[in-house]
């Protein structure tokens, strides 16, 4: 399995921008199930001089849920290990990112970070911390040993500031080993393939569309067995159960082992038990269930935390268990993504039918661009294959059609709530909409991206003023969506001509994403002169984009400046208009 991870890796060529991060971002849309890899990266990747170890800071509101990532590709992939001394300066990222009180002590790469890491705790917004080691060698204990050492400083650091009791803080080896279960748990879902056999009272079965269950009342001591001999790979059909399994901190894990400990005579009756798939169950009466192989698509909580309890506490205990056969692999997928919907803000599934996106779904086949599927996800399969170049995702979409039309805000910070909120989905997605007018979004949004790597993989090369001023600017969180804002609402400057309904804003010809892509870059060049002066005030303050007063008059004088000075920039305009339909 190690030379198909690698040889997916390796066709993964979109990532090679990224030079040492690529395994990185790959670890991270693999692990999290991201349909949009490069406008993750565009935000989070920190890797440069002085970033204190810290190559990468992921946080989402919307899963709530932060990583920070170290990452180290040995030239020698024979080594036995990776360098301890590379685990160990985590602790270093860790102190910078949680243990500084002021902005101003940080340094200038993670000050954004910083801020947006620590208003999200403020504001009891995040759950899961995981501190990642990504490297491409065999995992070691002395190396794990660090970083639970790491993990738990981590722990201590916040909750000395904030309330955390909800915060679960865990710390990764993401080596050969993990990345390789990673990766063959997004092909093969059931990892475990051993049969079993499980005590039980009595079971009935349930059959439909292509599917089949046995439901019984199963003994937690023998799901305690298997977990401590299985571990993560139990949870292989249900990527983000790596995260949450080793929990150490979760006042969820420690009520249900309270529970166990304190009250086992109610536990089945408190606990919603377990949900698994299998590939073949059989039960012709008698005191037994046979199982073979297992994957616990919900209740990783459960079974992390019975596995972590004294094996007294579960004797006397039992939960119920769904084991479900399924052979459908599209039928597989929905099982794994509906047990795991326990958040309904991360809802563009159930938008995925309704008659505009079915719409839209129609006409970016007819354009030829592949990818949109109208809010619903796919699986985990379609993030190992390297994206085409005419391809688009439907949620990054959502967000470049939020910025463009004011909300910046949204975009960045809530995105779940652009499907979730039937108010901001039908002034995203207004019955008018056209999929003409999402690539002309879209593309913009990708060129700003593009101007962001290109400037990043300079490297050492020595950067003009101008240069160096964009870079401190794109460090900025959020810096990408409130230039789409600024550029939207100048637009009529750029083109020159009353554009009173933006959203029929689209190219005159039937461009490709590349094609539109390039048509954007020579005006965006031009306007991004004007971004470190005229749009940093509300990405530096408290709030961020959520700071719509700041946003609001950052924007309005962006657009003042672009228009008192479209004449200097009229022959790039004007050959932009000529591709332009209003």
């Amino acid at each position: 399995m190690i030379d198909a991870l690698e040889a997916a890796l390796a066709q993964r060529d979109d990532l090679n921008q990224y030079g040492s991060a690529k395994r990185m971002l790959f670890a991270l849309q693999l692990t999290l199930d991201l349909e949009d890899i490069h406008s993750v990266a565009a935000t989070a990747l920190t890797d440069g001089p002085d970033d204190k170890s810290c190559d990468m800071v992921y946080i989402d509101r919307d899963s709530r849920s932060m990583i920070l990532a170290q990452g180290y590709e040995a030239g020698n992939a024979s080594q036995t290990q990776a360098p301890l001394g590379k685990a160990t300066s985590l602790h270093q990222a860790v102190n910078w990112l949680f243990g500084s009180h002021f902005e101003n002590d940080v340094p200038l790469r993670l000050r954004s970070a910083w801020r947006e890491l620590h208003e999200a705790l403020a504001e009891d917004a995040i759950d899961t911390i995981d501190v990642w080691f990504v490297h491409n060698l065999p995992e070691n204990q002395q190396i794990a040993e660090e970083l639970n050492a790491i993990a738990k400083a981590t722990y201590g650091l916040i909750s000395s500031r904030y309330n955390v009791e909800d915060v679960s803080v865990t710390a990764t080896e993401v080596g050969r080993e993990t990345l390789v279960d990673r990766y063959e748990g997004s092909r093969t879902p059931i990892l475990v393939g051993s049969d079993f056999s499980i005590p039980v009272s009595g079971a009935f079965t349930e059959t439909g569309e292509n599917w089949s269950a046995l439901c019984a009342s199963i003994p937690a001591s023998w799901l305690r067995a298997q977990f401590s001999v299985h571990r993560e790979r139990l949870f292989s059909a249900n990527i983000r159960g790596y995260l949450g399994s080793t929990r150490s901190q979760s006042n969820i894990n420690n009520g249900i082992q309270a529970t166990a400990r304190e009250k086992p005579g109610r536990f089945w009756a408190y606990n919603n038990g377990i949900t698994a798939l299998v590939h073949s169950f059989d039960y012709s009466g008698g005191d037994s269930v046979k199982i073979t192989g297992i994957a616990i698509v919900n209740g990783a909580q459960t079974t992390g935390a019975l596995g972590s309890t004294d094996s007294e506490s579960t004797d006397d205990i039992k939960l119920l268990a769904r084991f479900i056969k399924c052979d459908d692999a599209g039928t597989v997928q929905d099982i794994i993504r509906y047990n795991n919907r326990q958040n309904p803000t991360q809802a563009s599934d159930f938008r995925s039918n309704d008659r505009v996106q079915s719409r839209l779904v129609r006409e970016f086949e007819s354009l030829g661009v592949v990818g949109y599927n109208g809010g619903r996800r796919g699986g985990a399969e379609d993030v190992i294959r390297r994206p085409g170049e005419n391809q688009l995702a439907a949620t990054v979409a959502a967000q470049a059609l939020a910025s463009f039309h004011g909300r910046p805000d949204v975009a960045y910070h809530e995105k779940g709530q652009i499907w979730e909120q039937d108010a901001i989905y039908s002034s995203v997605f207004p019955d008018r909409i056209s999929a003409r007018h999402i690539l002309f979004v879209y593309s913009l949004l990708r060129a700003l991206e593009q101007s962001k790597t290109s400037l990043s993989s300079r490297g050492g090369t020595p950067q003009t003023q101008r240069d160096q001023d964009l870079a401190k600017w794109f460090g900025m969180r959020g810096s990408t969506f409130l230039a789409v804002a600024a550029i939207g609402t100048s637009i009529e400057s750029v083109l020159n001509i009353p554009t009173p309904d933006r959203h029929n804003l689209e190219f005159s010809k039937n461009l490709t994403i590349p094609k539109a892509i390039e048509a954007w870059i020579p005006v965006t060049t031009a306007l991004l002169a004007l971004a470190p002066n005229q749009l940093s005030a509300p990405l530096s303050s408290t709030g961020g984009l959520r700071n719509r007063t700041a946003v609001e008059s950052a924007v309005n004088t962006f657009r003042a400046v672009v228009s008192a000075t479209s004449q200097v920039n009229e022959p790039i305009y004007s050959a932009f208009a000529k591709l332009v339909k209003v």
